[in-house]
């Protein structure tokens, strides 16, 4: 699972490595919350993703847009 939030009108990925993720406790929905309070800005929206979910086409990057609550 990954983060995805707007970093000053730039989408930007937050990706913890696997290590990092064993030495907290919860689900893994509630690590990435812990992570999210704990990176990003107060007040920053951010959604988590899945990994799943390709990334990889950087081609209409700036053509984001963030949707609260939308399905991934």
């Amino acid at each position: 699972m990954r983060l995805i939030y707007n970093n000053d009108g730039v989408a930007a990925v937050v990706t913890p490595s696997s290590q990092f993720l064993a030495t907290l406790t919860g689900t893994d929905e509630e690590k990435l919350i812990h992570i999210a309070n704990k990176d990003l800005p107060t007040g920053t929206k951010y959604e988590i993703i899945a990994d799943s979910v390709d990334l990889s086409d950087r081609a209409f990057r700036n053509a984001w847009t963030y949707t609260a609550d939308a399905s991934v």
